[in-house]
């Protein structure tokens, strides 16, 4: 076999398997369905302190992704996901075997190191395989078929884990230290790009010599320096921080009905099952909305963000308690929850195709730095406002997005300006015979 045909032989098989490693490893499978009510039952927390881990896990995640980034620079990205799996596991014995917060916010550094690391080096892994075998234009389809299995998984945990839960809470952490296993044993199987593009090629002295020099990176200052990226940043930083409670106040929402008796617990796994599959279906049709709608998505993610957030808060405390005021909040909140991914996948396209290659990398560094400090401001201030208002759901809806509204438009207005200035036209329309699956 040449190289060639190697190369073409595994890179396939690479974007074959690459979603359902995604899908495995995109985060901790299982444990977020229960896991404010096995921190709050189980270890004694109050809502807000699991709120405020959030946060804290979000500040480690922006101190460290610069840092890994480069501390990983020469590191293939299939070997740091391995390394990352690891972070996965020691956050899991953490929460299983921890007593007092402090342990909790220990095991939170170790999940910041993995999705940090994972953030980064991820997306390489397939965009590596892709350009290898000049598939590029495939990445939204293959990247958000990944996220939809992942998702689907999600939602088939989210029934399972609540029976049981009731009968092992720490059941499904151990359930999810099984699948880290097993999916570290599963990347073995994935050929790593950067390896094979080595193998078998002469280089000539004159032209190695030549090809490093096209290759070395722009400094993240010179990177920010462009107008285009930093707009894409700040965008990020308030969208990310923005949407990043939806489902941290959906469950809390759902935990209040049962502890009303207003619902049975067992409900809980169904409704919120329902909202991954919300996720799913948006991860893997959100190339539908750039045919359709191409930039003009973005305005309508964001439009449709905050109408949910102020629609929740309103409808909670206008409504009487009821099962129609339910069914309403939980299809509200489907919405809200089925914006982040096609939002995401967007940036990471735009990302692609407008960023030089050099220097990808070290946009995703600072892309994920800008979404975690997006993620922890917010989370801090929504758990100031549960305190404050006594975890009153529908006050603190209103408050919150009346809070972060304005900056969020202005943010994403300069955005789509310099996109449609500089790219659009050239760059976001997929035509249709890449979103053939």
């Amino acid at each position: 076999m040449t190289n060639q045909e190697r190369k073409d032989f595994y890179m396939n098989r690479n974007i074959k398997l690459i979603p359902s490693y995604l899908a495995l490893t995109w985060d901790v499978l299982f444990v977020w369905t229960i896991s404010i009510m096995f921190f709050t039952n189980q270890k004694g927390l109050t809502y807000s302190q699991t709120i405020v881990l959030d946060s804290i896990l979000m500040i480690m995640g922006c101190v460290m992704c610069l840092f890994l980034s480069k501390a990983f620079q020469n590191v293939s990205p299939l070997t740091a996901s391995k390394i990352a799996n690891f972070g996965y596991a020691a956050y899991l014995l953490l929460c299983i075997f921890g007593t007092s917060f402090i342990t909790f916010v220990v095991a939170q550094f170790f999940l910041a190191f993995a999705y940090s690391l994972k953030s980064v080096k991820d997306n390489l892994i397939l965009t590596e395989s892709l350009t290898l075998v000049k598939r590029d234009k495939e990445y939204e389809r293959v990247y958000g078929k990944g996220l939809s299995y992942y998702y689907i998984l999600e939602a088939i945990g989210a029934i399972v884990i609540t029976y049981v839960y009731d009968w092992n809470a720490y059941a499904a952490y151990w359930i999810s230290l099984a699948i880290v296993g097993f999916a570290t044993l599963y990347s073995f199987l994935i050929k790593n790009p950067t390896k094979f593009q080595q193998t078998n090629i002469k280089i000539d002295p004159k032209q190695e010599t030549v090809t490093n020099k096209i290759k070395k990176t722009d400094g993240y200052f010179k990177i920010l320096a462009s107008g285009f990226v930093m707009s894409m940043m700040i965008y990020t930083f308030f969208f990310r921080g923005v949407i990043s409670v939806d489902s941290s106040l959906f469950k809390i929402y759902l935990q209040d009905m049962i502890d009303l008796n207003v619902l049975p617990l067992w409900s809980f796994g169904y409704i919120y099952a329902g909202a991954r599959i919300c996720v799913a279906l948006s991860s893997k049709y959100q190339f539908k909305y750039n045919l359709k709608f191409g930039v003009r998505s973005l305005l309508l993610f964001n439009v449709a963000m905050i109408g949910s957030y102020a629609l929740n808060g309103i409808l909670f405390l206008v409504m009487p308690t009821n099962y129609l005021t339910i069914i309403l909040i939980v299809v509200v909140s489907y919405i809200q929850i089925s914006l982040r991914i096609p939002n995401q996948i967007f940036i990471n396209n735009y990302i692609q195709t407008c960023v030089p290659k050099k220097n990808i990398e070290k946009v995703y560094a600072i892309r994920t730095t800008f979404e975690y400090l997006g993620y922890a401001l917010m989370t801090l201030i929504c758990s100031g406002l549960l305190t404050k208002f006594n975890n009153n759901y529908g006050i603190v809806n209103v408050v919150y997005i009346s809070i972060f509204a304005v900056p969020l438009i202005i943010s994403m207005i300069f955005f789509i300006r310099l996109l449609c200035k500089r790219y659009a036209q050239k760059y976001t329309i997929i035509k249709k015979e890449y979103t053939e699956d």
